[in-house]
């Protein structure tokens, strides 16, 4: 069986593996959520990284038996909505990215400005 996790996915260790663990392991790892680092079509076994917290530094475990996982939340998927202006589809998930006009929108130059950018 196949397990694959999404890059930016956040996984917890299952109960299952947390059980077999040192007690030290078991409670420097119990309740703590960590993010995929490797993308699961490069990588069987992903890298996981858990963030710093009051009590705990940060931590990265690479090569995790993705079996030992299990989901805590999905990754943020982008978000697309309409321009209420020109129907064109915009993403809203990376402000500052060139946006592109529909085909409609498109000027084009006159033969004469044409010749002249090749001047």
């Amino acid at each position: 069986m196949s397990i694959e996790f999404p890059l930016g996915a956040k996984v917890r260790f299952t109960q299952e593996r947390l059980i077999i663990l040192t007690p030290r392991d078991r409670q420097g790892l119990t309740g703590r959520v960590g993010e995929i680092q490797t993308d699961s079509d490069q990588v069987r076994k992903p890298t996981v990284y858990f963030p710093a917290t009051d009590d705990k530094s940060e931590l990265r475990l690479f090569g995790v038996d993705p079996r030992h996982l299990e989901l805590a939340e999905s990754p943020p998927r982008p978000v697309i909505t309409p321009s209420l202006n020109d129907g064109v589809m915009r993403s809203t998930s990376r402000p500052g990215d060139v946006e592109s006009a529909s085909p409609d929108e498109a000027k084009s130059l006159s033969q004469s400005d044409a010749d002249n950018l090749f001047d």
